[in-house]
């Protein structure tokens, strides 16, 4: 049985948790940028990225995408401004550009976990399962400590495919990878583990 609380808790917290967090960098991204040797990033594309970026957290749409437009045309080597605007149009409900984004953001960077993650919850509400699955475990696959595709797994094998185990394993390990304990995630696998036991 699905749980309609739970699913639009879920969706606000996608929403929130997408933008608030830096919603293209996950901790593998940052290992590999800490690594990198070569010519550094022009701050005027860093101050630019943020501005568009707070304005995303915003909720300023019109002004985010405007922003992240024009670093897609001017600087089409990076990944997070195709994210990010995936991301946005995910919060929009303008799945097929949001799904188009994430897929350009993944030819520049495979490792995009942020766009393998959205790529899933867009499978996943599509009734696609499988190929949410594997959207899941690829990202996961790349940084096994990225806690949104735990989440999000978490909640595609417990309400869509019934694997009550598994689910808790990710759910679980999204709380342990949190920075603040998620009050309702706590809940659910206080739940879960009640009815994974019957």
């Amino acid at each position: 049985m699905i749980h309609f609380g739970k699913i639009v808790f879920f969706s606000m917290l996608v929403i929130l948790a997408g933008c608030a967090t830096g919603p293209d960098v996950s901790s593998v991204e940052k290992k590999k940028a800490a690594k990198v040797k070569g010519p550094k990033v022009d701050p005027k594309i860093i101050v630019a990225y943020e501005r568009a970026l707070i304005s995303l957290r915003a909720g300023k749409d019109e002004q985010a995408e405007s922003a992240l437009r024009q670093l897609v045309e001017q600087y089409p080597e990076f990944s997070g401004p195709r994210a990010n605007l995936g991301i946005l149009y995910f919060r929009i409900n303008e799945l097929e550009k949001a799904k188009s984004e994430f897929h350009s953001a993944l030819e520049i960077n495979a490792d995009n976990v942020v766009s393998l993650n959205h790529l899933g919850i867009i499978s996943r509400g599509e009734g696609k399962f499988k190929e949410a699955v594997v959207y899941y475990e690829k990202a996961l696959q790349i940084d096994p400590d990225y806690a949104y595709a735990h989440l999000n797994f978490g909640i595609l094998l417990e309400l869509y495919m019934g694997k009550l185990p598994e689910a808790l394993t990710h759910y679980k390990r999204y709380q342990a990878l949190t920075k603040k304990e998620d009050i309702e995630v706590k809940k659910w696998i206080v739940d879960l583990a009640r009815r994974a036991k019957k």
